[in-house]
């Protein structure tokens, strides 16, 4: 029953901070999966699993060899309906209990534009892996006065 969810379109905001010289971490409290779900073909819903965990690797002299790996935690699915939150985490869907985290892999990064690139990865949901494709797009990379550190974002 969790397989309608799979189609949702995912958008990936992940901000982060630089932990060393090209590696960042993922901040989650600033990184999350937003999907949009059918309901009953008369409207598009969002959801929000907020918490995103992972590291990048950004190669600004060579992109390609970037990489990032993402985890994010099932139990802070929200959708702003209580009952329907707890359905989508209990055993009809996405089982929570079972299956705490989805995590995304990146496995090839292509570039597509001066910002854009496509990143292909294996996303993991509910124990089944897929591969799918990001269509990403680096925001900025600026010095977070805040955290005092440089971060970078990106929309996928």
């Amino acid at each position: 029953m969790w397989k309608p969810i799979l189609p949702a379109l995912f958008v990936l905001m992940l901000a982060g901070q630089a932990a060393a010289a090209d590696t960042y971490k993922l901040e989650p409290t600033h990184s999350s999966a937003t999907f949009f779900y059918p309901h009953f073909g008369m409207s598009h819903p969002s959801g929000k699993i907020i918490g995103a965990t992972g590291t990048r690797v950004l190669d600004t002299d060579q992109p390609a060899n970037s990489t990032i790996t993402a985890t994010l935690p099932i139990s802070a699915l929200t959708t702003g309906l209580p009952d329907f939150d707890k359905d989508l985490k209990g055993p009809d869907y996405f089982d929570a209990d079972k299956f705490p985290t989805a995590t995304f892999t990146s496995t090839k990064v292509e570039v597509t534009g001066e910002n854009t690139a496509n990143v292909t990865g294996d996303l993991t949901v509910h124990g089944v892996t897929q591969s799918v494709v990001l269509s990403v797009t680096f925001n900025k990379k600026a010095f977070n006065p805040a955290l005092f550190k440089t971060g970078v974002g990106f929309s996928a």
